[in-house]
């Protein structure tokens, strides 16, 4: 994700103004015995036609990727209202991953050879983290400077490779070969999946397991039948992520420490469902499809042992889907709406936050 940075971008806020029937708290809410409903927020773009958003922080900064008015797509920070373009390594594109509460953004860019890299971006200055690769194999995430990142030198899920950058020392995360590194915590907590392989197609074959790595050492920490891979960890070391069932089902879990479970769904929810985020509340964030819809639906577990509730989306124009990517501290989710081909919407970065 380096051609120049584009001049700071301010977009217009289309508030579209949207109350659940039953409305979702934040954890400032809960505590005060209230519900405050969320309502999202639509974040603009950087002159194209679609954007995404994909990580927030505690103090409401929001990042992603976005179309630039060429067709091209770069990273986005998204602050005070106003969304500015981070630029490139390089290449045409780039895409940001996550932002820390320090504000250092994280992601991966397109180098002018091609070659794909991760990023960090900071005071105004996006560097190469050096770890140059395949496109389609490349991944970051920060917390508190901990900065964890994937790449692959050449295609393919057996050549991932991760490491954990704390300051100026880089530590390669040493498991089982076809390894990632999906999230950090405060304290330097990684997580990840090892053990990707893959068919003669190049396919991922359901070999790969989540794990938890810190200081050196790592664990597994199981699956629900199948191969799993966690999405995000939490200070508290808690860990969501998606697990596939011994009878082919995709469902989003939750790890506490020492076991694995199956994060509860409806009645007439589908084969599919996943987890990508959790707080330190322990609210997790993620999409569900319910029996003949053909996408999910971003939605809000308020804990690990209770049913999602949807988050809340526009009632005067069609939507095909919604994801929640992140959710911060203070409840507020990022992700994006998917609107109908017809409505000249497209796909929205959103955030969902109470009022």
């Amino acid at each position: 994700m380096r051609r120049s940075l584009r001049p700071l971008m301010a977009t217009t806020l289309t508030m579209v103004a949207l109350t659940c029937s039953a409305p979702l708290a934040s954890p400032a809410a809960a505590a005060a015995g209230t519900a405050a409903p969320l309502r999202a927020t639509h974040l603009g773009t950087l002159g194209g036609t679609w954007s995404i958003a994909r990580g927030i922080n505690d103090h409401g900064h929001v990042v992603g990727d976005s179309a630039l008015k060429s067709g091209l797509s770069h990273a986005f920070l998204w602050k005070n209202g106003k969304m500015t373009d981070l630029g490139t390594l390089g290449g045409q594109g780039s895409f940001a991953s996550d932002i820390d509460d320090d504000g250092r953004v994280v992601g991966c860019s397109e180098l002018a050879s091609g070659e794909w890299s991760p990023f960090l971006w900071e005071n105004g200055r996006m560097t190469d983290l050096d770890a140059h690769g395949a496109p389609g194999f490349c991944g970051a995430d920060v917390a508190r400077g901990h900065v964890v990142a994937t790449y692959a030198p050449s295609p393919g899920f057996t050549e991932q490779r991760a490491f954990l950058l704390s300051g100026d020392v880089r530590t390669v995360i040493d498991r089982r070969p076809g390894v990632t590194a999906a999230a950090v915590n405060d304290r330097g907590q990684v997580v990840g999946a090892d053990n990707y392989t893959a068919s003669d197609t190049g396919s991922p074959l359901p070999t790969y397991r989540a794990y938890l790595w810190y200081d050196g050492t790592g664990r597994e920490l199981g699956t629900l039948g199948g191969p799993s891979s966690p999405s995000s960890i939490n200070n508290l070391g808690q860990v969501v992520g998606n697990s596939d069932t011994t009878d082919g089902r995709r469902r989003g879990f939750f790890w506490d420490g020492s076991a694995m479970t199956a994060l509860p769904l409806p009645a007439d929810a589908s084969d599919y469902a996943g987890a990508d985020a959790v707080n330190d509340s322990g609210q997790i964030v993620g999409s569900y499809s319910k029996a003949g819809e053909v996408y999910g639906f971003a939605a809000l577990w308020a804990g690990p042992t209770a049913l999602p509730r949807r988050l809340p989306l526009p009632t005067d124009v069609r939507v095909n889907s919604s994801q929640a990517f992140d959710i911060s501290n203070r409840g507020w989710i990022v992700g994006f709406i998917d609107y109908y081909w017809n409505t000249g919407l497209g796909t929205q970065a959103v955030i969902w936050r109470g009022e």
